[in-house]
């Protein structure tokens, strides 16, 4: 599997600080977390450690892993920067169990990490090895920003617009991928260039994850549309995923 994101990481954070923007899914997830006794958890598409970031900062023992070499060094220089010491390893998800002989209360998946696997085939290596690493009753949690709703939108998003920098999507897709080409352009006399990331992801739906959650063996499948737990319907800007092992 190619590593999308090896150029793209060390600019990755132009969409805001690992500091930033966690608020609403801080508050979703302490709460589901502190609900089921949850302390151990593993991140699996940690990226540049935003998340583990935050979920330490609120008590939690927390590993993170992510396919992406770039991704992870980029992770570990935020940690250190901020002197956070959490475990990294760089693993592909459907095999979590080459990296990982523990087992967690909870393993988050967050930001449209899943859809980046095409085949139900692949869907489903990764969603059994997550089971696999989760203790009995233990919580899966996937986020995504794909929803009937967000498919709907115009296809080119200016997602970021500082006076030295834009990010813009230009979005495409059919019945079953989507396609994010991501124009990054830096215009400050200390950095003039433009690069461009395409990434394509498999959509998946309400009834998708709930079919394939339940070919993993997960049990209790909740499905919510933002992170104030409103269900979620043909108009929400989110999918949030939480299922049981």
């Amino acid at each position: 599997m190619k590593d999308l994101y090896e150029k793209f990481a060390y600019d990755y954070d132009e969409f805001g600080s690992i500091d930033e923007y966690l608020g609403d899914e801080k508050t979703f997830l302490n709460k589901i977390f502190s609900e089921h006794g949850v302390k151990n958890v593993l991140d699996c598409a940690c990226g540049t450690g935003q998340h583990i970031y935050m979920l330490s900062q609120s008590g939690y023992n927390v590993w993170g892993s992510d396919y992406s070499k770039s991704m992870l060094e980029v992770a570990s220089k935020n940690l250190e920067k901020r002197n956070y010491d959490i475990p990294l390893n760089q693993c592909d998800f459907r095999f979590l169990e080459q990296k990982f002989d523990m087992t967690f209360d909870a393993i988050v998946c967050l930001t449209t990490a899943l859809p980046h696997l095409h085949t139900d085939e692949d869907l489903l290596l990764a969603l059994r090895s997550m089971k696999n690493r989760l203790n009995k009753n233990g919580l899966l949690v996937l986020t995504q920003g794909t929803t009937q709703f967000t498919l709907s939108l115009p296809s080119i998003e200016v997602v970021v617009n500082r006076p030295d920098f834009s990010r813009v999507f230009v979005k495409e897709h059919n019945d079953e991928f989507q396609t994010i080409h991501v124009l990054d352009l830096f215009h400050s006399t200390e950095r003039l260039e433009n690069n461009q990331y395409d990434i394509v992801y498999r959509i998946l739906l309400e009834e998708d994850y709930k079919s394939l959650l339940s070919q993993a063996g997960f049990t209790n499948v909740q499905i919510y549309g933002d992170y104030n737990m409103n269900g979620y319907n043909e108009n929400s800007w989110r999918l949030i995923v939480v299922a049981k092992a």
